[in-house]
């Protein structure tokens, strides 16, 4: 006969080794299984960016300055104003034109009175020539008093024009649209003939004025594209080089490069902006952005294991190139991670990969 100890003891043994394998077999059924898209890591080809902040910078100037020396009106403008084709800036006072218009006018009637004056003399000269009753000096003087008479009158014509033009420039226009970037005058003013009173950046064509490295100039093309941002808009436009100094300042070492802008109301000199230039092409080991997730603060990814299991593994990111980060550390190329992994996904959790993006 078996103790009644002996037989107690192997009662409870065989009821724990069931309870045990009971939570075994409830832990297993307990671990959830997710239907999940996956990709992998890869290694690719990522365009080599450099972005270089710059300034919007037109690339044609005007000066705006009086033909005449007189006292300036008015001024219109002041710095920063944009202006349209036509659009009055300065009136310069015109008294002295027009009295040196009426000057001329009158220099004008008595040339012209001199002149039929000296015509009449060579007429009846030339009439008494032929009956010799004239001297040919005379005659000959009379020839030469009408040439000079003529001559006056072309003159003071000649300056009449000169005149009129002054009085077309009393008001001064601007011929483009242009923004204001200097004020070198203002109202009751002396200003003098040829001295400049407004300077006027042309408001198109504009460009992005930007300065590169000695060691990064030769890899940008003239006529190479350049995504350009404005405000930190997230949507960029594209210009366009049309300029490089490949010689070096000397204290910066850096080169001057020039990008057409396209035509677009929103620019005006003076604006900040930054480009993103080209380089060239480097090897990179990426991961889709959305396989990207942060747990307890900890960047990282949910990589799956050969038995469906998924582990967290933090990863250290470098450049955003359009769906895809750069990894610097933490993963390896090669491995399937986890597309858009819910918050409820944990390390240990198993996923059936229902789809598998770009494999």
């Amino acid at each position: 006969m078996f103790h009644p100890i002996l037989i107690l003891m192997l009662a409870l043994l065989i009821t724990a080794c069931r309870d045990g394998a009971s939570d075994a077999l409830s832990t297993s059924h307990d671990t959830p299984t997710y239907n999940l898209t996956t990709a992998t890591i890869e290694k690719q080809e990522l365009p080599l960016i450099f972005p270089v902040p710059g300034t919007i910078v037109a690339k044609n100037h005007l000066q705006m300055a009086s033909r005449i020396t007189a006292y300036i009106d008015h001024i219109a403008v002041d710095e920063g104003d944009q202006v349209e084709p036509g659009a009055v800036l300065v009136r310069i006072n015109g008294t002295q034109v027009e009295a040196a218009i009426r000057g001329v006018e009158a220099a004008i009637a008595s040339a012209q009175a001199e002149l039929e004056d000296a015509k009449d003399d060579l007429k009846r000269y030339r009439a008494l020539s032929k009956t010799r009753a004239l001297a040919e000096d005379q005659l000959r003087d009379a020839v030469v008093r009408q040439k000079k008479a003529e001559a006056a009158l072309a003159q003071a014509q000649a300056e009449l024009e000169a005149k009129q033009q002054d009085r077309r420039h009393i008001q001064l226009t601007s011929p483009v649209r242009a923004q204001v970037r200097e004020r070198l005058r203002d109202q009751g003013d002396l200003a003098s003939a040829g001295e400049p009173i407004l300077r006027l950046d042309v408001l198109s064509p504009l460009e992005l004025e930007v300065y590169l490295p000695s060691s990064q100039i030769g890899s940008i093309t003239h006529g190479q594209k350049v995504d350009i941002f404005i405000h930190s808009d997230s949507h960029p436009v594209v210009g366009e080089v049309v300029r490089i100094v490949r010689s070096a300042d000397n204290v910066t070492r850096r080169s001057k490069v020039r990008i057409a802008l396209p035509d677009n109301d929103g620019f005006s000199p003076g604006q900040f902006a930054h480009a993103n230039i080209l380089l060239g092409q480097q090897a990179a080991t990426t991961v889709p952005v959305s396989a990207i997730v942060e747990r307890a603060g900890i960047e990282g990814v949910f990589v799956v294991k050969e038995d469906g299991a998924v582990r967290f593994r933090s990863i250290r990111t470098g450049k955003h190139w359009q769906d895809y980060r750069e990894v610097l550390a933490g993963v390896e190329a090669g491995l399937p991670v986890v597309l858009n992994p819910p918050l409820r996904l944990r390390d240990g959790d198993r996923v059936k990969r229902a789809a598998t993006d770009g494999n």
